[in-house]
């Protein structure tokens, strides 16, 4: 009797401090994960929700920040972010749901479903095509003026599309990848089209409602939505409120909000059958041949090496004025990594992979400054001279000092009236950079706002020399030509 009681005792004695070990475990994982995340927010790289999940069970959650810097109200966990192109994969999902319904064949054209979308292109581009981003259609979001003329006005989804997407096909359908808004917003009216009601209400009915996901939905300015999170840039001098959009614009590619919590459902509910078969779901992970882009995700295989074992990682981001989102779905663990933010360009992808990393306890990266703001700190120190030593500085030690990168730091530069900090640093971006025609754009553009002319003029023609068919550094150079007719 008492050697029973002894085996039950250590039994139970060896399940406790199993428990105990996990917990242990389990707390340092989380204490790592959030000096880690801290690290960015320190470096006010980040603002916003991280979510860390396995099977559905939250492992790490924490909000940093504010959702609002006006009334000094702290992001939580029931917090609402606009998550931009993570809409992708639920308009995905929703064409997905058609098919299986019998509505649509993937591989059928546009015009089987749009007959009023132009024909030449309509004949030719197929449902999947526009899915994974391989149909040749342009992105409005490039479109010439949209930012000052288009961005803030509201369009019916017809309008938009006669407007912004139906220009000509940029290649041959299925010979090459280009990331396209404007597919997605078709898709949206596919949709619409096919079921006879808004693409809202579809989303609600079809995934929201089932799912149980009541803090997700399709914004709009005009509805009262309970703690919606405010959206800003992170500029050098600090966070400014972010331009406005109107939301029937990403429409179907990029206008819903939601919360990590909820994501956490969407994830669980696409390892059942409840939305969608699995030969659907096959469809949906299936890369095309010119990406590793599939149906409305972006999916990588992990390096075994570094893990242990295959990771299939099914991810996508999500950026739209004042946030950016990221969602990383490690399939063989049903691990899931959210990240929400409402300052701008957070850098999610690194903040994924780091959290990734400490989950699977291998090295990672900190956060780093940011390489604008250590110069835009020697400029604030020590002037154009500080800022010229610091770029040479950083040069040395081989820190990346990415053409485009240094480019947007200029403007940001001019935004601020710091003309000639702006100058030097498009002079030094055109100096290592000697073959690109934007780098001397740039560079005309802020002498020209500076009124130095001539400078200006060479450095125009200097951009047109290295690409003859600019229309930008063209139109600047008659202008110049016409200012300094004028000043003689």
């Amino acid at each position: 009797m008492k050697t029973t009681v002894c085996r039950l005792y250590f039994a139970l004695l060896t399940i406790v401090l199993l428990s105990t070990t996990q917990v242990v475990k389990a707390n340092s994982v989380a204490k790592k994960m959030d000096n880690f995340v801290s690290s960015f927010h320190q470096l006010k790289q980040f603002n916003g929700n991280v979510l860390v999940a396995k099977q559905g069970d939250i492992l790490f959650e924490k909000s940093y920040g504010h959702a609002n810097f006006e009334w000094d109200i702290k992001n939580t966990a029931q917090t609402k972010f606009r998550i931009g192109s993570i809409t992708k994969q639920f308009t995905a999902l929703l064409i997905l749901q058609l098919v299986q319904q019998g509505k649509i064949q993937l591989d059928a054209p546009l015009s089987t479903y749009l007959p009023n979308y132009r024909k030449d292109i309509g004949n030719k581009i197929t449902i999947r095509q526009i899915l994974n981003h391989t149909s040749g259609l342009d992105n409005y979001t490039r479109a010439k003026d949209f930012r000052t003329r288009i961005s803030r006005n509201p369009y019916t989804v017809d309008e938009f599309i006669e407007l912004l997407c139906s220009e000509d096909l940029l290649f041959e359908p299925g010979t090459q990848f280009r990331y396209s808004n404007s597919g997605y917003f078709i898709l949206g009216a596919v949709i619409e089209a096919i079921t006879q009601k808004r693409y809202q209400d579809v989303l609600q009915q079809r995934i929201l409602t089932p799912l149980n996901m009541h803090d997700t939905g399709y914004d709009s300015h005009t509805k009262i939505i309970p703690q919606r999170a405010s959206g800003y840039s992170n500029n050098l001098d600090g966070y400014k409120n972010a331009d406005y959009l109107d939301m029937s614009i990403p429409y179907a590619a990029g206008s819903m909000y939601s919360t990590a919590r909820d994501l956490v459902k969407w994830d669980q509910a696409l390892y059942t059958n409840t939305l969608l078969n699995e030969k659907l779901k096959s469809q949906m992970y299936t890369v095309s041949e010119q990406r590793n882009y599939a149906l409305g995700w972006e999916v990588n295989q992990l390096e075994p090496n570094k893990y242990g074992k295959p990771l299939t990682q099914i991810q996508h981001g999500g950026g739209i004025d004042g946030f950016n989102a990221f969602i990383s779905r490690i399939i063989e663990d049903q691990l899931l990594v959210v990240i929400l933010n409402n300052t701008g360009g957070a850098p999610l992808t690194p903040m994924s992979r780091g959290l990734t990393d400490i989950f699977y306890g291998k090295s990672y990266k900190p956060a780093t400054e940011n390489v604008d703001s250590q110069l835009y700190n020697a400029l604030q120190t020590g002037g154009i001279t500080k800022l010229k030593s610091k770029y040479n500085q950083l040069d040395v030690q081989k820190i990346a000092l990415r053409e485009r990168s240094i480019n947007y730091f200029g403007y940001e530069l001019m935004a601020m009236k710091e003309l000639e900090a702006a100058i030097t640093i498009f002079k030094l971006n055109a100096a290592k950079y000697p073959d690109s025609a934007n780098t001397h754009d740039s560079l005309g553009e802020a002498y020209m706002a500076a009124k130095k002319y001539s400078l200006a003029l060479q450095s125009y023609q200097q951009a047109l020399e290295l690409e003859p068919n600019s229309e930008s550094a063209q139109q600047a150079i008659n202008q110049l030509r016409t200012i300094k007719k004028h000043s003689q």
